[in-house]
C-alpha cells in the first residue's frame, strides 16, 4: 500500500504511460517494415573519424528531465551553452514516436521524451566537447518510454520472438550509420549507453531473465556492428535503475543482473547511479515525477556515461 499520497499521482501517470505506449506506440509499427530515412544535414566528412555512440533504453534514456528546471539550476552562461548545442557533437534521435530530429543536429536541450525535456545525451555531449573539442562525435539515440527488455527489446539470440523495439533501434542505427558513410566519414562505433530496467522490475519473471537477456542484447549489438567497431571494440555502458522499491519492486534483482553482466566482460561497464547520488525526488517541486531523474541528476548521468566511454576512446 502506498502510504505517501504524493507518490501516488506520479505512479499512476507512469503506469498509464507504460500501458498507452504499448497499446498505441508499439503497435503502430508491428507487422510493418521498419525503415528510416535521414535528412541531409551534415557537410562532407572528408575522411574524418566519426566517433559514434549509441543510446537506447526507456524513459530515463529518452529523457524526461525538464528543461525549465535545468535553466533554473545552472548559471545563465552554462544554460546558454547547453541551449546553443555543441558544434562537434551531433545527434540523430527518435524518441517514442513523439520527438524526432529527422537527421543529425547539434546536441542540445529539448531532445528528450518531449520537446520540453532532455536526456543523458546532453551530459554526454558536454563532457565529450570538454575533453575532445577537435574530434567529431555522433550520438544515435532511439529510446522508448515504458519499454521492457523481456519482450520489446529482446534481441535475436534471446528466447523468443525478436522484440519490435530491438528491430526499430537497429533499423534506426543502420540508417544513421549508412548516412554517415555516405558523407565520407570514417565511422567508428565507440560504444553503447543503456539506461533501462525499470519496466522489467515490475515482474519476477522479467527480472529473473534480465541478466540472460541483457547479455544476449550486448552480444547481438556487437555482432551486428562489428564492421564499424573501434579498435577497442564496442564498449557497453549500463547504469543501475534508481533505488525506489515503491516503484521498482524487483529493482535489486535487476541491478544485481546488471552487476553480473558487467563483471563478465571488461568492455561491459556499469554506473552505480545510487552511489553517485542521482535523485528523482525534487522536480517538479509541487509534485515530483519520482520515476524520472531530476535535471541535474540527468546531466550527471550523461557525464558519467561519457567518463566511461572516454576510457576506451581511440
Amino acid at each position: 500500500m502506498i502510504k505517501n499520497k504524493r507518490l501516488l499521482i506520479p505512479l499512476v501517470i507512469f503506469l498509464l504511460s507504460v500501458g498507452l505506449g504499448v497499446l498505441f506506440g508499439v503497435r503502430a509499427y508491428f507487422g510493418s517494415e521498419i525503415a528510416f530515412t535521414v535528412d541531409d544535414t551534415l557537410p562532407d566528412g572528408e575522411g574524418r573519424v566519426a566517433h559514434v555512440i549509441l543510446l537506447g533504453g526507456q524513459s530515463n534514456a529518452s529523457g524526461c528531465s525538464l528543461d525549465e528546471y535545468l535553466e533554473r539550476n545552472v548559471t545563465a552562461e552554462k544554460y546558454a551553452e547547453y541551449d546553443a548545442g555543441y558544434g562537434n557533437v551531433y545527434i540523430n534521435y527518435y524518441v517514442s514516436d513523439s520527438n524526432v530530429s529527422g537527421g543529425f543536429v547539434k546536441c542540445k536541450t529539448r531532445q528528450g521524451e518531449a520537446a520540453t525535456c532532455f536526456g543523458p545525451e546532453l551530459g554526454i555531449a558536454e563532457r565529450l566537447n570538454e575533453q575532445y573539442p577537435d574530434e567529431d562525435f555522433f550520438i544515435i539515440k532511439c529510446a522508448w518510454g515504458g519499454s521492457n527488455l523481456y519482450e520489446q527489446w529482446l534481441s535475436p539470440s534471446g528466447k523468443g520472438k525478436t522484440g519490435e523495439l530491438y528491430k526499430k533501434f537497429t533499423a534506426f542505427v543502420d540508417a544513421s550509420v549508412k548516412y554517415l558513410d555516405s558523407k565520407n566519414y570514417d565511422v567508428k562505433i565507440e560504444g553503447m549507453c543503456w539506461m533501462q530496467g525499470e519496466s522489467d522490475s515490475f515482474s519476477a519473471d522479467h527480472a529473473t531473465d534480465y541478466a540472460d537477456n541483457l547479455e544476449k542484447l550486448i552480444k547481438d549489438i556487437r555482432r551486428r556492428y562489428k564492421k564499424y567497431a573501434s579498435a577497442d571494440g564496442i564498449v557497453f555502458v549500463d547504469a543501475y535503475i534508481a533505488d525506489l522499491p515503491i516503484f521498482w519492486v524487483y529493482g535489486d534483482l535487476v541491478n544485481g543482473s546488471k552487476r553480473a553482466v558487467a563483471a563478465s566482460d571488461p568492455k561491459n561497464l556499469l554506473i552505480d547511479t545510487i552511489a553517485h547520488g542521482l535523485d528523482t525526488t525534487k522536480e517538479p517541486t509541487d509534485s515530483p515525477d519520482v520515476p524520472h531523474y531530476d535535471s541535474m541528476s540527468q546531466i550527471k548521468l550523461g557525464n558519467l556515461f561519457a567518463a566511461e566511454l572516454l576510457k576506451f576512446l581511440d
